[in-house]
């Protein structure tokens, strides 16, 4: 979907050799219709005490309280997501990913 408009962007199309292998990163890739789609996936297990902060400290400003009402739609929508899709069980690997320095693949 574009970012600013709600609508589809432009797809292009690449010419890939059968060996290449392609990475591809974001949120809710494991919802059910795109599991398929992966030879092989990774969930990045953090808890949202861990997640929210160390992802609004990057921007001046941002609660980084999970419950606050700043956070709702996101948490919300992640939480969501945990509930209808298991991300984990889907996965290939499960890397608990708590600690930057010490991630752990369980």
């Amino acid at each position: 979907m574009g970012r600013r408009r709600g609508r589809p962007g432009r797809t292009r199309r690449a010419r890939l050799p059968s060996d290449a292998v392609v990475v591809v990163d974001g949120i809710f890739l494991h919802r059910p219709e795109l599991v398929g789609l992966w030879d092989g996936s990774v969930w990045l297990d953090v808890p949202f005490a861990v997640s929210v902060p160390r992802g609004n400290a990057r921007f001046p400003g941002l609660d980084p309280d999970p419950d606050a009402a700043a956070n709702l739609r996101y948490v919300g929508g992640q939480r969501l997501y945990l509930a209808e899709a298991d991300p984990a069980a889907a996965a290939t690997w499960i890397l608990d990913n708590t600690d930057l320095e010490h991630p752990v693949l369980t």
